[in-house]
């Protein structure tokens, strides 16, 4: 039996993201053609390559009112959008999401502005579009993604996405239980070579961040050994040096730890954002 449409579309509510300012989440109308329009004219080619496949080169009038004019018993689309000073609205996201003909199950897509990348605002409309299929009845949504957009990816797999890759495909098919919060990966289809995109990303080496990690644990190991040698108990120069270079190198090792402990919080705070 089909899913029930929506009782109520989304309330427009304020947030704010990473960068501290407020944005307005709400359903888009026909009338927010023009801002349609206007966002699409500034996306990036790779931003239009990576959510379509291939490069749409201009949002016509025609097109953005066609995209609009949804049918709200079986689609929804929603719109995050930032008042200027003077009160005109920019439309920096937005997300759609379509009931199937069978009503099981909704596909779910959304666009964020190159400006507005690893803000976070991705989740948030996520969030919002399996909010609106909860409450459509469906159990699960599915989304396509193109294999070389990771960040969309890493988004879907934290919110507990079953990701099943095709050997040699150039999509992966988006799976959202909406009854289940367990963070899955799908291993039941091949994928030799979409293995490590299921698995956490590998951090690659970076010559300039090892330069960096050396600068800063000679410079701890220079003071704190300064520091260290004026406590040894002993009057002969090479004792002092001795212990003062093994007390020091021990705490230069605590230092390293703490030091790549605290890269790792914001590398993985830096994707969460996406």
């Amino acid at each position: 039996m089909p899913a029930l449409p929506s009782p109520a579309p989304i309330s427009p509510h304020m947030f704010r993201l990473a960068d501290g300012r407020s944005y307005r989440l709400r359903p888009l109308r026909p009338t927010d053609a023009p801002l349609l329009t206007a966002m699409f004219a500034t996306l990036s080619p790779a931003s239009m390559h990576a959510r379509y496949g291939r490069l749409i080169r201009d949002m016509t009038p025609e097109s953005a009112d066609r995209m609009l004019a949804a049918d709200p018993a079986r689609e929804d689309l929603l719109g995050v959008l930032e008042a200027g000073p003077d009160g005109t609205e920019t439309l920096w996201a937005l997300g759609r999401l379509v009931l199937a003909p069978d009503g099981q199950s909704a596909e779910c897509a959304f666009l964020v502005h190159d400006d507005r990348r690893r803000l976070g605002l991705a989740s948030h409309l996520l969030r919002q579009l399996r909010l609106l299929g909860w409450k459509r009845g469906v159990p699960r949504l599915f989304a396509q993604v193109r294999r070389e957009n990771r960040p969309m990816l890493n988004v879907f797999r934290q919110a507990g996405a079953r990701l099943h890759f095709d050997s040699g495909g150039e999509v992966v098919e988006v799976e959202i239980p909406l009854r289940e919060t367990k963070i899955l990966v799908d291993k039941s289809r091949p994928a030799s070579s979409a293995a490590p995109m299921a698995a956490p990303e590998k951090k690659s080496f970076s010559l300039v961040s090892l330069v960096i990690d050396l600068v800063l644990c000679a410079g701890f190991f220079a003071f704190i050994f300064s520091v260290i040698k004026s406590h040894v108990q002993s009057l002969d120069p090479r004792m002092i040096n001795l212990w003062g270079a093994l007390a020091a190198s021990c705490l230069t090792g605590v230092f390293w730890l703490a030091w790549q402990m605290l890269k790792t919080v914001f590398r993985f705070q830096n994707r969460d954002r996406a």
